[in-house]
């Protein structure tokens, strides 16, 4: 028997014979430590989260801020459009965008809001002349600038894929410090769900070459704001 072979013997037999009953497991080290973080805070590391990732957060007192700030935004993205009027913005019903969008759409003349069509994959051309899109999170994950979205349908999972700009409102109560403090909400809300997703959404769409030149909007949206209300 050579020495390696010696030694390679010892050690099996030294590990067979410990009991591993009576070793302590290795203590692991927090992945993720929770803060207990006000919602200012949260509002704070959000925007800073977002805002690395090529996105942008807007903070509004309330929702008639939210309303102003989101009309500013949309009327900026159609100053040099080549899209004839009127333009469109894609979206859906949730109670947050329904208490909006009355509003949005009496400032915006030019407008007009697109609903899920009732076969979407009967005319895919729906979504090709949508001018932007404006969606609601579950959650808002602070420490990546992440964005939970529900998409229940072929028409709501686009809205965050092929819509040149992607516009998310939410309130500052569904600020979470990250995915372990949201990840129940997530599940009980993918249980309600008959079919779709949750698409985390964490900025826009970012794409390199070979020469490492980053470009934005290649597979997604171009832009994507964030409104937070705080309530």
């Amino acid at each position: 028997m050579d020495s390696r072979t010696s030694i390679l013997d010892t050690i099996k037999k030294s590990i067979a014979d410990i009991d591993k009953t009576k070793v302590p497991a290795p203590e692991l080290p927090p992945i993720w430590d929770h803060k207990g973080l006000s919602k200012e805070e949260l509002s704070k590391v959000f925007s800073e989260s977002v805002k690395a990732v090529a996105g942008e957060a807007v903070l509004c007192s309330t929702p008639q801020d939210a309303v102003a700030e989101i009309c500013k935004r949309l009327k900026e993205f159609v100053q040099d459009s080549q899209q004839d009027k009127p333009y469109i913005l894609g979206t859906y019903g949730s109670d947050l965008i329904k208490s909006l969008m009355p509003e949005i759409l009496a400032s915006l003349p030019d407008w007009k809001a697109e609903y899920a069509p009732e076969n979407p994959d009967a005319d895919p051309q729906v979504y090709q002349h949508m001018t932007a899109s404006l969606v609601s999170p579950i959650v808002l994950l602070a420490d990546t600038g992440s964005c939970p979205i529900e998409a229940r349908s072929a028409f709501e999972r686009f809205l965050c894929y092929l819509s040149p700009k992607c516009l998310v409102v939410a309130k500052a109560s569904q600020l979470r410090e990250h995915l372990p403090d949201a990840w129940d909400e997530i599940e009980t809300k993918m249980k309600s769900m008959e079919h779709g997703e949750v698409a985390i959404v964490t900025g826009p769409s970012r794409t390199a070459d070979i020469e490492k030149k980053l470009v934005l909007g290649v597979h997604g949206p171009q832009k994507l704001i964030v409104f937070i209300i705080q309530d």
